[in-house]
């Protein structure tokens, strides 16, 4: 409906203006969620590598002193005390697992935990130990002998003309050096492990293996670098993966993501939560402010006008519109007022246009009088005259002052003076012409059949006197003294609005292009028919009567 539409388009502009200029507020709540967000990721970073330093000490000076005491003891190891040395190392390196002694090929001269005989695990770093590096920390591997995973030291060791001449390296259990991470950490939420270059992890209760290029990352920067673990059947953990050393040993710091009720989520999600529900909220009462303060009032005015519309103007307004806001009220009132004094000009109008209805029937009706009384003087003065002729004109022009009193009688008697209503008016006319001009007494029958119209009554004279015409020269001309025929008239309304009068007889017709002289009678019916913007159709020939077509179109 019309009001709805309006109202809809309303609520939404005054809700869209109202949003446009709480945006700001909103994008400023966004841009400060967002800067808590980097500061929460910022703080729980921050956390994890603090723990982070203090874990990697532990584990980096037991891995220094493993090696600072591998070189001091070198040379006592490379005569093949395997065992004596491990016994002397292992209460300073807890982590120990193993002492071995490697001849140039690879191959264990002496172990502290196996029989010799065994080679390298990795020739690479037998190879590397030979040509490039005369130290070398290796990622861990799995010890046959210790059945557990353990991180290398190699040194290189060397004739006495500088030849190469293998090397002696010591192990170190990945448990061990976990548990030296873990013991600086105080929180019990917090758990530290120990990886290698390859992301394999020892000493974790919750994962086994990172990813790869996480480890790569932080051994590039050789720096600390946080990332977050997904994980299918559990909660996300924040892992901080941290170098220890040199070599590829790498301690792991992690801990379960913070869930949404912690204040690292909170935080953020007030500060941009708290402006939009506030912009909700405030959107929320005004679309509902809009509802109660002025689309309802505006439904109920919308009903008035339509009460009003319909001429009901003794309704009242005021009285629905009691609790209105004042703007409102005051329209309401106005729109009383209004209706007040459209139903006093209705009054007076109606009252103008019946005095002059009346004065209008007067007229009519004083009109037809007096053509009544000059149709008495006709027949007064017809009776007087000796020549039929002179006494037939006479009688015409009676004929016709005749149908322009029964217009005047059919106007003054129908209540609307603007509308003719043709059936009525054209059976008064048709039978009061019938016996002026003796029809009966000349067998003519006359058939009248008319459907329920109404014309302008600007239409009616020269309607009225074209029907005058034509009937009388059928009556007329169409039929021999003694013959007698039918004459028929009709008038129907066609599928344009247009209505069409035919008048028909049965008579001795004529030929239309026989020259004869063309009578008054004919040349008013043209007369009359351009009068009243029609088309007049004359058909006839000699022998098959004579049928007048006129069509008036239908009226804009």
């Amino acid at each position: 409906m019309p009001d709805r539409a309006a109202s809809s388009s309303l609520r939404r502009r005054l809700v869209a203006t109202l949003a446009i200029a709480l945006t700001p507020v909103l994008l400023l709540g966004a841009a400060s969620a967002y800067m808590d967000a980097r500061e929460a990721l910022r703080t729980r970073s921050n956390e994890l590598l603090l723990i982070a330093g203090a874990s990697v000490d532990g584990v980096d000076q037991t891995i220094d002193e493993a090696e600072l005491l591998l070189g001091l003891f070198k040379d006592e190891v490379g005569s093949r005390n395997c065992s004596e040395v491990y016994n002397k190392l292992l209460p300073s390196i807890p982590a120990l697992s193993s002492i071995i002694r490697f001849d140039a090929d690879g191959v264990a001269l002496c172990a502290s935990n196996r029989d010799a005989g065994f080679t390298m695990s990795d020739m690479d770093w037998n190879k590397r130990l030979r040509h490039e590096v005369s130290s070398l920390r290796t990622d861990a591997f799995f010890g046959q002998a210790t059945e557990d995973w353990v991180f290398g030291i190699f040194s290189r060791v060397d004739k006495a003309d500088g030849t190469f001449d293998g090397s002696v390296a010591l192990g170190l259990r990945s448990r061990s050096l976990a548990s030296f991470a873990r013991a600086s950490v105080l929180s019990d939420d917090v758990e530290v492990a120990i990886a290698d270059g390859d992301g394999r992890v020892f000493g974790s209760t919750h994962f086994s293996q990172i990813d790869q290029k996480w480890v790569t990352e932080a051994a590039e920067t050789r720096s600390s670098k946080m990332f977050v673990l997904r994980r299918k059947d559990a909660s996300p953990m924040d892992v901080v993966i941290r170098p220890v050393g040199p070599a590829n040993v790498f301690a792991v710091i992690s801990r379960e993501s913070p869930g949404f009720w912690s204040e690292f989520t909170l935080q953020p999600v007030s500060s941009f939560g708290l402006p939009l529900l506030a912009f909700s909220i405030a959107l929320l009462a005004v679309w509902l402010a809009i509802d109660s303060l002025v689309l309802r009032w505006l439904s109920r005015l919308i009903r008035i006008a339509r009460v009003y519309g319909a001429g009901r103007y003794a309704f009242r307004a005021g009285d629905a519109m009691a609790s209105a806001p004042a703007e409102i009220k005051e329209l309401a009132d106005a729109l009383e007022d209004m209706a007040a004094d459209i139903d006093q000009r209705d009054s007076d109008l109606k009252s103008a246009i019946s005095v002059r209805d009346a004065a209008v029937k007067e007229i009519h009706h004083r009109v037809k009088n007096n053509l009544q009384i000059v149709t008495s003087f006709l027949n007064l003065q017809g009776r007087q005259l000796q020549d039929p002729e002179a006494r037939q004109a006479i009688a015409a022009a009676r004929h016709r002052i005749d149908a322009l009193a029964i217009v005047h009688q059919t106007l003054y008697q129908h209540e609307r003076l603007e509308l003719v209503s043709m059936q009525p008016f054209l059976e008064g006319l048709i039978n009061h012409l019938a016996e002026a001009l003796g029809t009966e007494t000349r067998n003519i029958g006359l058939s009248q059949t008319y459907e329920d119209l109404e014309r302008p009554a600007d239409d009616a004279i020269p309607f009225a006197l074209f029907l005058v015409e034509a009937v009388t020269n059928a009556t007329k001309y169409a039929f021999n003294d003694d013959e007698g025929g039918m004459i028929s008239i009709t008038l129907e309304e066609d599928n344009t609005g247009g209505i069409i009068l035919k008048v028909m007889d049965d008579g001795v017709g004529f030929d239309p292009g026989g020259g004869a002289r063309v009578g008054l009678g004919s040349k008013l019916m043209k007369a009359f028919s351009r009068q009243l913007h029609a088309e007049l159709t004359i058909d006839s020939a000699p022998g098959e009567g004579t049928r007048i077509t006129l069509f008036m179109p239908g009226s804009k």
